[in-house]
């Protein structure tokens, strides 16, 4: 049972429980969170895949993860190969790694980034090359992490759509665990939710997702309910309450 956030999953749990009685193993979580347990639960399968080095991996909390981005990136603001005008270094470093979790959460390659940051940032605001730069910085530093076996929530995100879901044997393990899927508020969602989703439909696995045509309220941090319903809805039967439980 998937929920939007931490939140809503104890009350989803909560109100589960009361209702079944505790007469059915229920497994609630959110996106990140099963994309954590996941990639955690199956790393061996990821170090022999990707041959990273085996050990058991450290997850990096928020906090130190800028900590030791800020340490990595030095050489380049001091080369001033990163300096944006009117952003502090802090700033730029808390900025690129959102950029690598949002292009993790939206299944973009961080390869892609010193590409699509230029095109994406207002002209005249800095140079191109600057943005190349700090994409090119955003890939050496997940690539610095994976050496490492450091887990961010980008690195993890994109490891799981990436590397982790396409492998057969762990498709045949996730859809041995698990004998349904319900999605609650599915506009709140990143549209990598849409990379497992399809896995479990094609397994003809029951599914039950809830839509709030008046919600999206995470639309511009990290969903992207137009993708996620242009993609999903056509695999599902649509049923509209006028007044939803």
């Amino acid at each position: 049972v998937f929920a939007a956030n931490g939140d809503n999953r104890i009350r989803l749990a909560n109100r589960i429980a009361a209702t079944t009685r505790g007469r059915f193993p229920v497994v609630t979580t959110t996106p990140n969170g099963f994309i954590q347990g996941e990639v955690e639960l199956f790393w061996p399968l990821l170090v022999k895949t990707l041959g990273l080095f085996p050990q058991f991996p450290l997850r990096l909390r928020p906090e130190n993860e800028q900590e030791q981005a800020a340490r990595f990136w030095q050489p380049r603001f001091l080369s001033g190969e990163l300096l944006i005008e009117g952003w502090l270094e802090a700033q730029t470093v808390r900025r690129g790694l959102d950029f690598l979790q949002l292009a993790a959460s939206a299944a973009i390659p961080a390869e892609d980034l010193p590409v699509l940051l230029p095109e994406g940032m207002p002209p005249g605001f800095a140079p191109e090359a600057v943005w190349q730069n700090l994409g090119q910085a955003i890939v050496n530093w997940r690539d610095w992490c994976l050496e490492r076996s450091l887990l961010t929530y980008g690195v993890m995100t994109e490891l799981y759509w990436r590397h982790l879901l396409p492998q057969p044997l762990y498709r045949e393990k996730l859809l041995g665990r698990f004998c349904g899927v319900f999605v609650d508020d599915l506009d709140e969602f990143p549209p990598v939710t849409a990379e497992w989703l399809r896995v479990l439909f094609q397994a003809d696995l029951p599914a039950a997702i809830t839509w709030n045509p008046q919600g999206k309220v995470r639309l511009g941090v990290g969903a992207d309910p137009e993708r996620l319903e242009a993609e999903l809805k056509p695999l599902c039967d649509v049923i509209a309450q006028a007044r939803p439980n």
